[in-house]
């Protein structure tokens, strides 16, 4: 009887075997699309706002566990966070100082449109009985050795890169650019990593300015390469520095999550006692308590502080710096530290002779998209490598990468400058008639 039974089956499945392979056919092509969508990348999108206030949040991190992707969230709290194939069902942190970090596990709904992420502010409250093994001092010269140990080396960081300049409060200047840099550490001068950029697309515009003497004096924006600097986490960070300790008091806080949870960061707050030039920074710098590395640092000069800023005199130019503030971020991967995101805005006045001074603020940011460590690292071709401004580049791309995911979003405001500093540049490149 089975053995009939057998036979029964099979001749049934042989008079319907052209069906069935009509029916099979039909259901993979059908599939095709369906399975190559899975495995496409996907974005998350939407705006980080304070939970209580709604207020946005800009400058919010966000990132997948355990990788090197992520991105940061605009002045306006705007994000976009690509998520690569085989990554669609990870675990996002959201994180913003001063407030409980934000865990999402990705899911189709996530997904499927733009998502308002709420944080909740964190209360700080000093805990003397944790730290009583450290004084604030103590504690910062420990972190300073220990991320300076972990830090990756040589490591390959692909980035976003970003910069406006202003001239009494108009924008004039603009670049970006798909950047990579190649960082290897120097132990003999742990503030001088070896540093090569390579430009991979850049756009560029500016508006024409009148050649007089005081426009000559503007500065020109930062080396791009001088973002690979912060590397090195006392870059310009002398309250980093244990030898300049005694011209800051410090102050250690534990954060403690609304719910009881403990956030696993130490917060040391920075305040500069002395009125000298090289010690003007207030800063928070945040510790991770259990791999005691830095993972992000804030800093400006007070308003109070700002008169005695450095000022520098040629001849008939006088140029003094007048607002510093800046902020970075460490991101840790495979027990290694690299910097993730360096936002820096600076403020200067200018003069010449008896003319009304100038008001130039230049901005700029460097967000990490990947990163490469070991085997995957190599030095870039010198064919390949660039210096100097970004502007030097020109404008040269091959696609839109300013509306990818894991770059920060221009704002509203941000992309009418863009459209009006590349049309000024497109009008001026046209040959005259």
């Amino acid at each position: 009887m089975k053995i009939s039974s057998f036979g029964l089956r099979s001749k049934y499945f042989h008079l319907k075997m052209p069906k069935l392979k009509t029916i099979c056919l039909a259901v993979g092509l059908a599939l095709v699309p369906a399975l190559s969508m899975a495995q496409a990348p996907t974005l998350l999108r939407g705006t980080v706002v304070d939970a209580r206030t709604r207020a946005a949040l800009p400058y919010a991190s966000l990132g997948l566990r355990h990788t090197g992707i992520g991105t940061v969230s605009n002045a306006e709290g705007t994000f976009r966070l690509q998520v690569p194939a085989g990554h669609a069902s990870d675990t996002v942190e959201v994180q913003c100082l001063g407030y409980a970090p934000l865990r999402l596990r990705l899911q189709p709904a996530l997904l499927a449109a733009a998502q308002t992420l709420a944080l909740t502010p964190q209360e700080y409250q000093l805990n003397e009985v944790r730290v009583t093994a450290y004084t604030p001092t103590s504690l910062l010269a420990k972190a300073v050795r220990t991320t300076r140990a972990r830090m990756a080396s040589p490591v390959v960081l692909n980035c976003y890169y970003r910069e406006f300049a202003r001239l009494n409060g108009r924008y004039n200047k603009f670049a970006d650019g798909l950047v990579d840099y190649y960082i290897k550490a120097n132990p003999r001068r742990p503030q001088a990593p070896e540093v090569q950029v390579r430009v991979r697309e850049s756009r560029v515009g500016e508006l024409p300015t009148a050649p007089d003497d005081a426009n000559k004096a503007i500065p020109s924006p930062i080396d791009v390469e001088k973002a690979g600097s912060y590397y090195d986490v006392t870059e310009r960070a002398r309250f980093l520095d244990s030898t300049s300790f005694r011209f800051y008091s410090y102050e250690v806080r534990e954060a403690v999550s609304p719910n009881g949870a403990e956030d696993p960061f130490y917060v040391v707050t920075c305040t500069p006692i002395t009125q000298e030039y090289p010690y003007l920074q207030q800063a928070t710098v945040r510790i991770d308590r259990r791999s005691f590395t830095i993972r992000s640092v804030e800093s400006e000069v007070p308003g109070a502080l700002q008169q005695y800023m450095k000022g520098i005199n040629l001849l008939i130019i006088k140029a003094k710096v007048n607002s510093s503030r800046k902020r970075i971020e460490y991101h840790e991967l495979n027990g290694q530290v690299y910097p993730s995101f360096v936002r820096l805005d600076v403020g200067m006045e200018i003069t010449t002779g008896n003319k009304p001074p100038l008001q130039y603020v230049f901005s700029s940011g460097m967000l990490v998209r990947d990163v490469a460590l070991g085997a995957q690292v190599a030095p870039f071709p010198k064919a390949e490598r660039h210096s100097g401004s970004l502007y030097k580049k020109g404008t040269s791309y091959q696609h839109p990468y300013w509306l990818e995911g894991n770059v920060v979003p221009a704002t509203a405001e941000e992309e009418a400058v863009i459209k009006e500093l590349e049309k000024a540049t497109a009008s001026a490149a046209k040959p005259s008639r």
